[in-house]
């Protein structure tokens, strides 16, 4: 689904993809690979405290979903295949390649095509070195909503953000002695101020039943797919349009966590 907005405040120009539902939860993949004592079943589960190292076999590390339905995205997050070096994610329909992504760095990865079934759902990860022993925490694949309108300029780019803040001891000049770095959460988010009411009682009510029950992915930049990030702790407003009732204002603030 598509929904065309013209004034919204953010700041792109191809529309921002949403996932909207994720049909691997409890879905256990193969793993091409393995490595010992780690758990597959940890990579369909959104809680991030759990992961899956692979072996250091020079074979591809892939993770294998088999059959899925009605699939038009894919997203990966928390992995650690660009730690050592330039890395390569790459999604298959079977034996089809459906699309890649080239990261210098970690960040998370959501690819989005036209809906399709996938006779086997794989996500491989091209290392260098390709015995590189990396970490992947979540996959999750499903059906998308779109979100088209123009720009702003002041928009938060989260996906080129960093979750880390500083804090540095000086002495009597104030120049710098010692430094001490800890995470941060980072906050979004999305202002839809034109979009029909048909839209907010419908397709946006399954979003919302959705992103209450499992952390949602969303895409800044179609043709980007590092430019990810997953949310959770959404907050959710609509009002009715100031000029007419088949109008609504959707406003939409969450947590994110980019990857980086």
């Amino acid at each position: 689904m598509t929904i065309i907005d013209n004034s919204f405040s953010g700041a792109f120009t191809e529309g921002v993809s949403v996932s909207k539902t994720n049909v691997l939860i409890n879905v256990i993949p193969t793993i091409t690979d393995v490595a010992v004592g780690e758990v597959p079943a940890n990579i369909s589960d959104p809680d991030h405290s759990l992961n899956y190292t692979c072996g250091t076999s020079t074979s591809d590390f892939a993770v294998r979903y088999g059959a899925q339905t009605n699939i038009s995205y894919v997203a990966v997050s928390g992995h650690t295949a660009a730690s050592y070096s330039q890395a390569t994610i790459q999604l298959y329909n079977g034996a089809t390649l459906i699309d890649s992504v080239v990261l210098q760095r970690n960040n998370n990865v959501m690819f989005t095509f036209p809906s399709q079934s996938f006779s086997n759902l794989i996500v491989k990860f091209l290392t260098i070195p390709n015995n590189y022993q990396m970490t992947v925490t979540y996959i999750a694949a499903g059906e998308h909503i779109t979100l088209a309108y123009g720009t702003q300029a002041g928009y938060k780019r989260n996906w080129l953000n960093r979750h880390t803040v500083q804090r540095t001891t000086t002495n009597l000049q104030v120049a710098p002695i010692s430094t001490i770095q800890r995470s941060k959460a980072l906050q979004g988010s999305l202002k839809l101020p034109n979009e029909l009411a048909s839209f907010a009682e419908d397709g946006w009510q399954t979003f919302m039943d959705f992103s209450y029950n499992q952390p949602f992915f969303l895409k800044e930049v179609s043709s980007q797919p590092e430019s990810t990030y997953i949310c959770y702790d959404p907050k959710f407003s609509e009002t009715t349009h100031s000029s007419t009732t088949t109008l609504n204002v959707l406003m939409l603030s969450f947590t994110l966590f980019n990857g980086l």
